[in-house]
């Protein structure tokens, strides 16, 4: 009876030894959460403090805005033109219209115009209809074709003198031209040195008036550049003799480009 006694005993003590290790791990593990937790409020208690001295201690800034605008004469303009027939049949039509095309592309290429500078590869075909009240139905009656033309125009002096001659050659819809530059970035960066610039003085000016010395930039903003849009004239469809000036009188207009920045220069203590 004293063996199985022993053996129960020894077994007990085995099982107190376990939660005793659990109670210790457990309590071990919250101290551990604990140090953590007041670390990291030690952490944002530091932030906190960092960010109300910054508060505290601002830096001196005077912002000011810049404006630059350049009028530029184009140099360059893209024409945009089309031959348009109509008959009851369509390769009537059609013949009638590439006839016409092949003669103004000729006319181009009089001008000097480079075949890259020339896109003649829209066609379009358009069915007409009519309306008849008898039958409470379309009637087809015949077909309008549309070849178009675009044309990029490198020398404006010919403006004039080509628009007549197109419209001789049977091209009977010519949309107004689009003038614009080759180039527009190189302008839009001088125009955007010269606000860069402006606000510069501007802030001298104003801090030599308040008697502060300016330091460096802070910030720059670029507000959206009024670039140019490509320019139209009106262009008659009538052709005109030159006796009455009728090429002279297609004059090209300015495009304006403008700049507008915001900039912060800090102030020196």
């Amino acid at each position: 009876m004293t063996r199985p006694t022993s053996r129960r005993t020894v077994h007990h003590a085995s099982a107190t030894s376990l939660a005793l290790d659990a109670n210790t791990l457990e309590k071990t593990w919250r101290s551990y959460l604990g140090i953590v937790a007041l670390c990291t409020a030690v952490l944002a208690l530091f932030a906190s403090a960092a960010v109300r001295a910054d508060d505290d201690d601002p830096v001196r800034s005077i912002t000011v805005t810049g404006t630059a605008e350049s009028r530029v004469a184009p140099d360059m303009a893209m024409l945009s033109m089309a031959v348009v027939e109509e008959d009851i049949a369509v390769d009537a039509a059609r013949t009638r219209a590439d006839a016409i095309v092949a003669s103004a592309l000729e006319t181009l290429r009089a001008a000097g115009i480079q075949a890259g500078d020339i896109d003649s590869s829209a066609l379009r075909v358009d069915p007409q209809y009519r309306w008849q009240e008898s039958t409470r139905r379309q009637i087809l009656t015949g077909y309008r074709i549309t070849r178009s033309i675009e044309v990029r125009l490198l020398d404006l002096d010919q403006l004039g003198s080509l628009l007549v001659s197109l419209s001789e050659a049977g091209v009977n819809r010519i949309d107004a031209p689009a003038l614009g530059l080759q180039n527009r970035e190189a302008v839009y960066q001088e125009v955007l040195a010269a606000a860069a610039e402006n606000a510069r003085q501007r802030a001298t000016v104003l801090a030599s008036t308040l008697n502060e010395s300016l330091g460096a930039v802070l910030s720059v903003q670029t507000q959206r550049a009024q670039l140019p849009v490509p320019m139209r004239r009106e262009v008659a469809m009538m052709a005109a003799d030159e006796s009455s000036g009728g090429a002279a009188s297609y004059q090209s207009g300015d495009l304006n480009f403008s700049v507008n920045l915001t900039v912060s220069f800090a102030l020196l203590d």
